[in-house]
């Protein structure tokens, strides 16, 4: 019927909406639409990256040829696709790190995984390019879990979504639960 039409029309725009500038230009670069040279934008910092030291007028920016050689690392190997939603996933972080000095540069877990590693994007900020001032990532890949809670007793926690902080501690609880029992068995 009509009604069922356009809910379901609705609810299309929604989706076609929500797919950010990021997410077209990377699928762009996968399809080989864009150069290597290009720089992915993935605006302002949000208001919790502001509140941890983020610079707030510099934009967040990454380099599709700086993208591509960290995708292909071999410790960290991860393909393009499976960092869609970047720009969403940088604005709500689970977690945001100290490295080195604070000022300068910090690390942030996100929301997007890869076999049950969350992704850690690096950003160092006040990086001069093309005349102006931007926070630059220069790190991303997929951090195995239990690393990177462990910088919390290391003191480095800036800032830390409480409630996905707490899953994941009960997550990897349950993996060396798991684990130690498969140990206990064999």
């Amino acid at each position: 019927n009509k009604e069922d039409f356009n809910e379901v029309k609705d609810e299309l725009n929604s989706q076609i909406q929500e797919v950010s500038l990021f997410d077209k230009e990377l699928q762009e670069f996968i399809d080989g639409k864009l150069p290597k040279s290009h720089i992915f934008t993935l605006g302002n910092p949000s208001e919790i990256l502001v509140k941890c030291g983020f610079p707030a007028e510099q934009r967040i920016e990454l380099s599709a040829s700086h993208l591509e050689f960290k995708s292909k690392l071999p410790r960290h190997t991860f393909e393009l696709t499976e960092i869609k939603g970047l720009e969403k996933a940088l604005k709500n972080p689970i977690a945001v790190f100290e490295y080195g000095d604070r000022k300068k540069s910090q690390n942030i877990i996100i929301n997007i995984e890869k076999d049950g590693k969350n992704f850690l994007a690096g950003v160092h900020f006040n990086q001069t390019t093309r005349g102006y001032e931007v926070s630059d990532i220069r790190t991303l890949y997929p951090k195995e879990n239990v690393e990177w809670l462990n910088w919390i007793n290391q003191g480095k926690l800036i800032y830390g979504d409480k409630e996905k902080l707490q899953a994941l501690i009960v997550q990897q609880r349950m993996n060396v639960a798991e684990v130690n029992s498969q140990v206990v068995q064999s």
